[in-house]
């Protein structure tokens, strides 16, 4: 009996996702950057992909009942900028339209970086799992990267398809 409790528990916490972090107008107002970003769809993120998205500013009102986002996408060697407000859902995550339907939330919060799982359902009913890391910095400690290895594994995101995107961001310069 107890074996088999003791498999329950291992099973309950190994598919256990994160839940959806509190987050305050003093941790997220202000200029980020996304440093890096994976999804299940590959293509989604890669460059032209209407879900590679470089943040630029993130701004909460009401406690962070909504978030607004203003980010730039590059298609075709063009930049076009956006600016999303995330309303927050009972269930903590945030809804918005871009690109269709998106469901996010703050997954991990951590030294000048946040962590957003994002599942977004396109006009087709197709639905990408992505994390986008966004910091104040140029890049992540050690830590984090390995923190965001173990996210993309939990959200059964092929470790392969991370992109680190700072360097990749020609709009800003």
């Amino acid at each position: 009996m107890v074996k088999f409790l003791l498999i329950v528990i291992a099973l309950g916490v190994s598919c256990a996702h994160h839940e959806s972090l509190d987050i305050s107008p003093s941790e997220v107002n202000g200029d980020w950057r996304t440093l890096y970003i994976a999804a299940d769809k590959v293509e989604k993120v890669k460059m032209n992909g209407d879900l590679r998205a470089y943040f630029e500013h993130m701004e909460c009102n009401d406690d962070c009942g909504t978030l607004k986002v203003k980010f730039h996408v590059q298609m075709n060697g063009k930049c076009q900028t956006h600016t999303v407000v995330g309303e927050k859902q009972e269930d903590g995550r945030y809804t918005t339209d871009y690109s269709g339907r998106n469901y996010f939330e703050v997954v991990m919060k951590e030294d000048g970086a946040l962590f957003f799982h994002n599942v977004n359902v396109d006009e087709s009913g197709q639905e990408t799992n992505v994390i986008l890391v966004a910091g104040k910095g140029e890049t992540l400690s050690k830590a984090q990267k390995q923190e965001l290895g173990k996210l993309v594994k939990e959200y059964n995101i092929p470790k392969e398809n991370i992109q680190h995107l700072a360097p990749t961001d020609t709009c800003n310069q």
